[in-house]
């Protein structure tokens, strides 16, 4: 299983020019994977180019990376859910209506990237924790501005490198992170294949859906028609999920916030569970 294979399986977008998609977390863990899929995107996105300002935004996502992987222990997180969703994929095996060929193929990418991510001691980005002067522009990326040539005398050694050379060590740098990434897209992948899709009419722009104790949501996912101008505010606790839209005509020019939505808006639903 391929880390850019499942990149781009899902994002708030617009789909065809004519439904807006929105995912909200429900919980601060699938909170903590969206945002390293979008981490890990941009750094992807920043190494394929060409500047030298592009490669030290990537340099400063794969920090970023580090840091949001580091703040909860994503990478032990992340091995009990898979070991969890191998065993429950795994039972199913013994299903005569599920083709055990795809299902093995699955179980066997799943092993190797639980493996993998057993395979590395220390913490997630320990090789860049090693370098002095990586760790220097780390810390002053957290200022804003703070990670400037001008600042670091090594940051501007690196940007007056060739192109080739800044992105052979970019690359470098970035590989051992991709098992977390992998990791994190298969998980985000069975996430959202999990969705049980619904029509629903928010009435006066505001949804309310009681949720039963048997499995909590992470994630929910909202598609709705990208010429009705809204965006949804999604909120929720162990017993209900509520949403309310925003119309946003005009709220990108203007200073004000998007005030509520008041007439019924149809919208599709799903909510993600694992």
């Amino acid at each position: 299983m391929n880390a850019v294979d499942l990149q781009f399986a899902n994002r708030s977008e617009v789909v065809d020019g004519s439904l807006f998609s929105f995912e909200s977390p429900l919980s601060e863990r699938a909170r903590s994977w969206l945002r390293l899929e979008e981490l890990f995107l941009r750094a992807r996105t920043y190494i394929g180019r060409i500047d030298a300002m592009d490669h030290r935004a990537a340099l400063i996502c794969m920090f970023d990376i580090v840091d949001t992987a580091t703040r909860i222990d994503v990478k032990t997180d992340l091995i009990s859910e898979l070991d969890r969703q191998r065993s429950i994929w795994a039972a199913q095996l013994q299903n005569p209506d599920v083709a055990t060929g795809a299902l093995n193929e699955f179980l066997a990418d799943l092993d190797v990237i639980v493996r993998d991510l057993h395979s590395q001691y220390g913490k997630v980005g320990q090789h860049l924790r090693d370098s002095e002067w990586l760790q220097a522009v780390r810390q002053r990326a957290s200022t804003p501005g703070g990670a400037s040539a001008f600042e670091i005398p090594m940051l501007h050694s690196w940007m007056s490198q060739r192109q080739t050379e800044r992105q052979i060590q970019l690359r470098t740098w970035f590989e051992p992170l991709a098992t977390l990434e992998e990791g994190v897209l298969l998980i985000l992948k069975l996430l959202r294949d999990s969705g049980q899709w619904s029509s629903e009419s928010a009435i006066g722009g505001t949804f309310h859906r009681s949720l039963s104790a048997r499995r909590a949501p992470l994630l929910a996912v909202i598609t709705v028609e990208a010429l009705l101008g809204v965006v949804p505010e999604v909120t929720a606790n162990k017993y209900a999920v509520n949403v309310r839209f925003l119309a946003h005509h005009g709220a990108f020019v203007e200073a004000a916030r998007a005030p509520p939505c008041v007439r019924d808006t149809p919208f599709r639903l799903a909510l993600c569970s694992l």
